[in-house]
């Protein structure tokens, strides 16, 4: 074994294994935050991953998948050139636009993120939050990493709009996991507020025991969050089935656990505090 190879070994065994590097999908978006006269070229990338169980429609028959035709209400076939895009009103009435019109109505495209200001991130309600891209640099590593440092330091998000797709977007820009990220929101009359719901008027205020018992179950249960000691069961269960399924082993089906009764609330809390113990 060549002296070279051996302290490499030597080496790595100190430093231990390296770390696996993040294999990037392609960017969706390409542009500039813009802040101030200071541009920084970036290229967004989507940062999450869609891993539910998605099936295909077969037909049982000859195993070949199920495809759908487009009927109007009166039974017709419609091809794809008649169809145009209608605006409803209610009782089966529509304002009809055709393409040129629904075109002409779209922002019109931009490759800049103008940072308008800055805010506290804590600031921004998550229930406005719709996913999150991440920003890397586009031959603009210096500035990038200025504007990072910033945001790390201060805690403070940019906020914006940025045009995607032929969609106007609000943008919270923002530190996260030494990167910088953009999180798209909805618009404010986008989200419903629930102290205007129905069924939360008139409900019954809790008794003095009930609140200090729950208080007691929420003290025993508080710890840190750890997100990846949750799974997805569904989806390790569907994909076990599969395997077993390829291997042609018979599929056993597990009994789901039936519901218990309701008891009564205190009984349930003196129970489930005693159970913490």
């Amino acid at each position: 074994m060549k002296k070279s190879q051996k302290l490499s070994e030597k080496q790595e065994a100190k430093e231990g294994p390296a770390e696996e590097e993040l294999i990037l999908p392609k960017a969706i978006w390409s542009g500039s935050l813009s802040m101030g006269l200071v541009n920084v070229p970036v290229k967004a990338i989507p940062i999450t991953r869609d891993k539910r169980v998605s099936f295909k429609m077969i037909h049982q028959t000859c195993g070949t998948p199920i495809h759908y035709k487009k009927y109007c209400e009166e039974g017709e076939e419609v091809q794809t050139k008649e169809i145009v895009h209608g605006y409803a009103l209610g009782h089966k009435k529509y304002v009809i636009f055709n393409n040129e019109e629904i075109e002409a109505a779209k922002p019109e495209s931009s490759d800049i993120i103008d940072l308008k200001e800055f805010v506290d991130f804590f600031q921004a309600d998550p229930h406005y939050f719709e996913n999150t891209l991440l920003l890397v640099p586009d031959r603009s590593e210096r500035a990038y990493s200025l504007l990072r440092k910033l945001m790390e330091k201060t805690g403070k998000a940019a906020i914006g709009l940025m045009t995607m797709r032929s969609k106007e977007h609000i943008v919270l820009v923002h530190y996260y996991q030494e990167a910088i990220v953009a999180t798209l929101m909805r618009y404010s009359d986008e989200v419903l507020d629930p102290s205007k719901a129905s069924a939360l008027k008139d409900l019954p205020e809790p008794s003095e025991s009930e609140i200090s018992l729950g208080l007691e179950i929420v003290k025993k249960l508080t710890k840190d969050l750890d997100i990846t000691v949750f799974k997805d069961s569904y989806r390790e269960r569907i994909e076990a089935m599969v395997q077993s399924k390829i291997k042609g082993e018979v599929v056993q089906l597990e009994k789901k656990a039936v519901r218990p009764e309701a008891r009564n609330l205190m009984d349930e809390l003196r129970a489930t505090a005693e159970s913490l113990k």
